[in-house]
């Protein structure tokens, strides 16, 4: 039976089981994330966020605060405060072993696949109101994006690597292949997007029909067919 903390518990139809529970937005898993490597500041915690949870892992970050104090009811977290003479107090957050273990169960569950909001796919979806000149270079732009995009992160690689010789080795490790995996979508991205801009450029649109004006029956996405997980 897995781990549910006294305010993520709900019943099973029976009225029995307790049955995990995962939060609505997402935040609660990151900052458990976030504190299992270190304890941290609520400033600090969005900062960390940001630099490297906010690409692959969305979550309302105006909600840290409120988020922060709720999981300290429910028994997440613990806070000690740090005096300081010349600046504010700083309020310190720790996870709790009954926030650890929630952590853990959560790991535990099955993973799901990615929710995309995918803007470059959704452009191209519709690219057939664009005016045809300027599809191409559309294509490159984006490509120049992910090419940069992958540059960085493998700068972020290189810079993670000493990591693996220090006492977090194994925490190290994990968020490096965590990064290793995001660089080779980017960078298969970049490499689809090239492919996609070639055969614009090689065979434009399908011959037989007006651009901008779909008949009814072409005019049906993806011809009825869902591109969802399992129809």
């Amino acid at each position: 039976m897995p781990f549910t903390p006294r305010a993520m518990r709900r019943r099973d139809n029976k009225g029995k089981t307790p049955i995990f529970r995962p939060s609505r937005n997402g935040l609660r898993e990151a900052i458990l994330g976030l504190l299992a490597i270190k304890p941290m500041t609520g400033y600090d915690l969005s900062r960390s966020y940001r630099r490297a949870l906010q690409q692959i892992w969305y979550a309302p970050l105006g909600q840290v605060y409120p988020t922060l104090r709720k999981m300290k009811r429910d028994g997440l977290l613990r806070v000690s405060v740090k005096i300081q003479r010349h600046r504010p107090n700083r309020k310190i957050y720790r996870l709790t072993p009954e926030g650890r273990k929630l952590l853990v169960s959560w790991l535990a569950q099955p993973v799901a696949l990615p929710r995309m909001h995918h803007e470059f796919i959704h452009k191209l979806f519709l690219l057939g109101n664009a005016a045809p000149s300027g599809r191409g270079e559309w294509v490159d732009a984006y490509i120049k994006r992910c090419r940069e995009w992958a540059l960085d992160l493998r700068r972020a690689e290189a810079m993670l690597k000493p990591s693996l010789e220090g006492p977090n080795a194994e925490s190290a490790w994990f968020q490096l292949l965590s990064l290793q995996h995001l660089c080779r979508i980017v960078e298969c991205e970049a490499d689809s997007a090239r492919q996609i801009a070639e055969e614009i450029r090689a065979n434009g649109a399908p011959r037989g029909r007006r651009l901008g004006a779909p008949r009814e029956a072409e005019n049906a996405a993806f011809a009825g067919q869902s591109l969802s997980p399992g129809g």
